[in-house]
């Protein structure tokens, strides 16, 4: 999903006209099932051929599942996010970039950071050849399952200058909820 809302915010960015009025209504929602429909076919021959079969089908399975990750879904993901970035960097300095463009930015920058080691990890893996231990890539991962809802807040309170206090009294309506 992180592909598709970057491929969507990179070409509402350089195409707005064709975006705000050429663009089909259903078109997120269809590239959304089909990605999530790709994702659960995937999943469950990987799954189906580790559950039922030999070593060497699934360890061929889960090889093309990580190659389908790295090849079809993390480069458009990157690619977009880099011409996001430089647009968003060099357009009119009227404007201030708009909020939703940077939780993206950093939405994408920061599973980059923490969320991939572990899918390079898992590969490597299936080849015995490990670079790092496995706490390092798990620890990373979990950072990566957490770090989103800081994202969104540190975003939302830019324009207020947020405070320490603010920041308390923030986890605390959101606890007391």
């Amino acid at each position: 999903l992180l592909t598709a809302i970057s491929i969507e915010r990179c070409v509402s960015i350089l195409c707005p006209l064709w975006y705000r009025c050429r663009r089909p209504q259903c078109l997120s929602a269809v590239v959304c099932a089909l990605l999530w429909t790709l994702s659960v076919a995937v999943i469950a021959a990987v799954t189906s051929l580790c559950l039922f079969h030999e070593h060497e089908p699934c360890r061929m399975a889960l090889i093309s599942m990580y190659l389908l990750n790295f090849l079809i879904f993390a480069p458009p993901m990157v690619i977009s996010n880099v011409i996001l970035f430089i647009k968003v960097l060099c357009g009119s300095t009227r404007r201030q970039p708009k909020r939703v463009y940077i939780v993206i930015f950093l939405t994408v920058l920061f599973f980059l950071i923490f969320g991939v080691p572990l899918s390079i990890w898992n590969f490597l893996q299936q080849f015995s050849y490990s670079l790092v231990s496995s706490q390092v890539v798990f620890l990373l991962a979990s950072i990566n399952s957490s770090i989103n809802p800081f994202i969104y807040f540190l975003v939302g309170s830019c324009r207020r200058h947020c405070s320490l206090v603010s920041l308390q009294v923030a986890f605390q309506r959101v606890f007391e909820e």
